[in-house]
């Protein structure tokens, strides 16, 4: 078979969220796809310093990280978009202003309000042990900021509008919930990461795959020559994708990987 490259999203993909942990299933699918001339990357929202240390130690070739705004191959870093001081101080005020809760992601620091108010956002702010000692830091009491995408959560006390309308025409909104939205530089996405991996490889767009489970997956899935759903992940996906494989804790990256006999 000729040589493949693997995309693979984390949460609800790789990561089993819910016993926090990567099935054994997948570790094993992914090294033998290695060992059959394939290489396997992350292709995920989370920047670098927002992935959690059981992800990590995977052995992989590299990956797509803060949905584009970085890239890795082979131990390197290739690609970052940096964004302007000035714009990252912005940002973090606004949350304060308009009473929006997030999550500033960067290389190597995720920020966050002094006092969370959303629950899961409380949840990821004490968890710094589960992504590097010293990730986890406030925004409001750092001088200098860096973060390269970021999330937000709002409620009824927020003003999403106006934080949406001011930075609409520089970011791309990707409705992850009722409350949430991913936030990405325009011109960035999971399908550019790919696209840039394949030029650099020279592997043809045909002959590569992508497994995802929720709407930030939804470039990479529509760019990849071959794009996968988990079955237990988002519905809207189900169409739109050419394999339903079963869920994360049912070994759904192993027997996307087997269907396709890439493994």
């Amino acid at each position: 078979m000729e040589k493949h490259l693997i995309f693979l999203d984390i949460d609800g993909t790789l990561l089993d969220n819910d016993r926090d942990l990567v099935p054994e299933s997948a570790i094993e699918a992914i090294g033998k796809a290695r060992e059959n001339g394939h290489e396997v990357f992350l292709c995920t929202g989370r920047c670098r310093a927002f992935i959690p240390h059981v992800v990590r130690k995977i052995k992989l070739d590299g990956m797509v990280a803060g949905c584009g705004t970085s890239i890795y191959y082979r131990g390197k870093q290739l690609v970052r978009k940096r964004m302007a001081q000035e714009l990252q101080r912005d940002i973090a005020e606004d949350l304060i202003d308009l009473h929006l809760d997030g999550i500033l992601e960067g290389d190597g620091h995720c920020y966050f309000r002094d006092q969370p108010f959303v629950e899961i956002v409380k949840t990821f702010s004490k968890s710094n042990a589960k992504y590097g000692e010293n990730c986890i830091l406030s925004f409001q009491q750092e001088d200098k900021l860096s973060f390269d995408k970021f999330c937000v959560w709002y409620d009824e006390t927020g003003d999403i509008e106006t934080f949406k309308k001011k930075y609409e025409d520089i970011f791309e909104f990707i409705d992850r919930a009722d409350d949430f939205y991913e936030v990405v530089p325009r011109g960035y996405s999971k399908a550019t990461g790919i696209e840039y991996l394949c030029q650099l490889t020279g592997v043809s767009r045909k002959n590569t795959i992508s497994i995802g489970d929720s709407a930030n997956d939804l470039s990479m899935l529509g760019y990849t020559g071959i794009s996968v759903a988990m079955g237990d992940g988002n519905p809207e996906l189900f169409e739109r994708v050419d394999y339903v494989t079963t869920g994360v804790a049912q070994d759904g990256v192993k027997n996307a990987l087997e269907h396709y006999h890439l493994i």
